[in-house]
């Protein structure tokens, strides 16, 4: 092999490299979806727990596919009265300070102070998306590590933007698209302005939990594949200006 057709193969492979790599949608959830050529989504409607009852350690998320599970996690703490006390996520069904169901017809949700994590049990998804519900009134951080074969970490979305006018009850979508169809669980990370004062945690809410096929966007866009044929026509011209 030549060495003008190993750079061109090598530009290939690392244009290819970037689009594989995840990425990070904020807007609108119909903007997000006209993207996918397939998508399901559990708006936590099916889940069979009454108001306010303690989730267990792990929550089967079945409309987003076989084994897709929710893993909360928990914080003993002191209460005003300094009694002993279990932080827990929480599936809600009424209203909560600002968190409420965004599933049309439905009435249930995730609501958590503390970190989880979604694990697609039947095989990784292309794009993972979900409503964020009462984000940033209380000074509180989300980031998201998207997860690989054996929790690798694919990537890492630091502290998402609250809304530039954080008020209560506040609604936002996000979505996270990877065209090699590597993502087997997503980390929600939740930082708190202050640790130590449970109290005063920022509660967030989380709905309409959805995965999504791009299978029909795979094609690379005609601006990527214009950009390859030029830089594969300048190291052909290169080649054939070395031969002289």
């Amino acid at each position: 092999m030549n060495k003008f057709l190993g750079a061109a193969l090598l530009a290939v492979a690392s244009t290819s490299a970037v689009q594989a790599a995840p990425l990070l949608y904020s807007g609108s959830r119909g903007g997000f979806e006209s993207n996918l050529s397939s998508h399901v989504s559990d708006g936590v409607e099916s889940q069979a727990v009454g108001a306010n009852a303690l989730t267990p350690d792990v929550l089967q998320l079945t409309a987003l596919g076989a084994g897709t599970t929710l893993t909360g996690s928990s914080k003993p703490y002191k209460g005003a009265n300094d009694e002993d006390l279990l932080l827990t996520g929480l599936i809600k069904n009424s209203g909560s300070s600002g968190r409420y169901n965004t599933t049309a017809g439905g009435s249930k949700w995730w609501e958590s102070a503390l970190n989880f994590s979604i694990s697609f049990g039947s095989g990784p998804v292309e794009a993972f998306g979900f409503n964020l519900i009462d984000y940033g009134d209380f000074n509180g951080a989300l980031s998201l590590e998207i997860l690989g074969a054996g929790n690798s970490v694919l990537a890492t979305f630091s502290s998402l933007d609250a809304p530039a006018d954080p008020a209560s009850g506040s609604l936002q979508f996000f979505g996270v698209s990877d065209i090699s169809a590597s993502i087997y669980g997503v980390r929600f990370k939740i930082s708190q302005a202050d640790e130590d004062d449970v109290l005063a945690y920022d509660w967030l809410g989380f709905d309409d939990l959805m995965v999504g096929s791009r299978t029909a966007n795979n094609v690379p866009e005609p601006g990527s594949l214009a950009l390859v044929g030029i830089s594969l026509l300048g190291l052909a011209a290169a080649g054939r200006k070395a031969r002289r």
